[in-house]
């Protein structure tokens, strides 16, 4: 099973890898169809595109949560198709930081609890974790704090937090134990503008850090001058053009 679970393609140096990829949603018309898409190592990506258009598929693809209808997909040289979804999940989980529209946080869990949360799951980002700071939550609140969230909150329930307080925490949490792919879905739909830009500003600057490569997703377009490069999924999906 570890075999099965390390497909490797080493020679291909992308982040990720599609190649005639294609979902549909079961007895429905095709949603993506993308004949080539691909992020290199450590670039950062802004794909834009209207709501509905398909990119919270593309990203649960990417991220292992949805499995493709056909084609090839590569991610950090393992082909997520021939692994099962247990597999898929575990990769995940070692490999990819994840921010969520609605950040996912767990009630439940203080704002420390919340951010150490993948080094329970995911040995290699623990390891990764401890090599930049001497215990878990001093991790947690170096990234807190360079994300522009530290002090008297850390051990507060996530519940009372404001929701940019609350977007931090997400993206404190996706970056602890520097992924090699972190993917954010419309992460600052609910901030003001200006927050939005010093935001994004403080996540580059964490991933380039660690050398994570980076897909970022929105529908304000007014964002991509952040990024290395800038795509709409129009772009590269050809089912919109059929419409």
């Amino acid at each position: 099973m570890a075999v099965a679970e390390k497909v490797q393609t080493e020679s291909d140096p992308a982040a990720v890898a599609a190649r005639d990829l294609l979902f549909a949603w079961p007895g429905q018309d095709p949603v993506l169809r993308i004949p080539e898409f691909r992020i290199a190592r450590g670039e950062r990506l802004f794909l834009s595109g209207p709501s509905g258009s398909g990119k919270s598929t593309l990203l649960g693809l990417i991220g292992g949560v949805l499995e493709a209808g056909a084609g090839e997909l590569t991610v950090l040289g393992t082909s997520l198709p021939e692994l099962r979804a247990a597999q898929r999940d575990r990769f995940r989980a070692q490999h990819v930081g994840y921010i969520f529209q609605l950040f996912n946080l767990l009630p439940y869990l203080s704002v420390i609890e919340n951010v150490v949360l993948p080094c329970r799951f995911a040995e290699r980002r623990r390891q990764e974790a401890l090599k930049r700071s001497p215990t878990l939550n001093d991790e947690a609140k170096r990234l807190l704090d360079d994300l522009g969230l530290g002090g008297p909150l850390l051990n507060r329930p996530v519940t009372e937090l404001s929701i940019g307080q609350q977007q931090r925490v997400a993206a404190a949490r996706a970056l602890i134990g520097a992924p090699e792919l972190l993917i954010a879905d419309e992460p600052t739909s609910s901030l003001d503008q200006d927050v939005r830009g010093r935001f994004i500003d403080l996540l580059l600057a964490e991933c380039e850090s660690f050398g994570t490569a980076v897909l970022f997703v929105s529908h304000d377009a007014s964002l991509g001058d952040h990024f290395d490069r800038q795509l709409s999924l129009a772009e590269i999906n050809t089912v919109r053009g059929h419409h």
